[in-house]
């Protein structure tokens, strides 16, 4: 049997600067890394971004980061990650896309970074443990939710979605993927949906 922990460093009961982590058996991987608008009072503030002391203190232990989609929230803290923990970045092509420009927009060469674009149907695997995409609707292309598929059954995560399947194929979530998850038994669902 796995240890498995999750726990967050930042998103909470708050919109936006998402940074959660799950860890097996010791090795870290990271669920997105978002940045929080800060509110009209906090002048001369801007952007709130989650504590990483934790994980620069662990940082021969984590794997990677895997972002679910491109939205801010969710991606906006990676060049600070990056600025001190030399880790791989997973995501859809478009993830990828977009966090390559927010690295040039903060003098960052994101030549210089482990990028890596994962396809839908492929899976990335460490020790005993894989992780696979599964596409989600939302509000921006190549949404994504995330399975981890550990030997005790299936870890979850969904970031913000809706069930909309009006939109072109980018937009669609694949409901033939998620229900081949049920198949490792799911431990754990995190889900979070703005607005719901």
């Amino acid at each position: 049997m796995s240890q498995i922990k999750f726990y967050a460093l930042g998103g909470l009961g708050e919109n936006g600067k998402n940074l959660y982590c799950l860890e097996i058996d010791k090795k870290i991987i990271i669920l997105d890394a978002g940045l929080k608008h800060p509110s009209g009072d906090l002048l001369g503030v801007d952007m709130i971004v989650p504590d990483i002391s934790y994980l620069e203190a662990r940082k021969a232990d984590i794997l990677g980061i895997f972002i679910s989609h491109a939205h801010d929230k969710h991606i906006g803290a990676i060049p600070l990650l990056l600025s001190s923990i030399d880790i791989p970045v997973y995501g859809t092509n478009y993830a990828i896309a977009i966090l390559a420009d927010l690295l040039k927009e903060s003098k960052m060469d994101p030549n210089k970074y482990r990028l890596r674009v994962i396809p839908y149907n492929e899976t990335v695997s460490f020790y005993d443990f894989q992780i696979m995409y599964f596409t989600t609707s939302h509000s921006i292309p190549e949404s994504c939710g995330i399975g981890v598929l550990t030997k005790d059954g299936a870890i979850v995560y969904v970031a913000d979605y809706t069930f909309d399947q009006n939109g072109g194929p980018f937009y669609q979530t694949d409901f033939s993927k998620i229900a081949k998850l049920r198949d490792y038994g799911v431990l754990a669902l995190m889900s979070e949906s703005g607005g719901v």
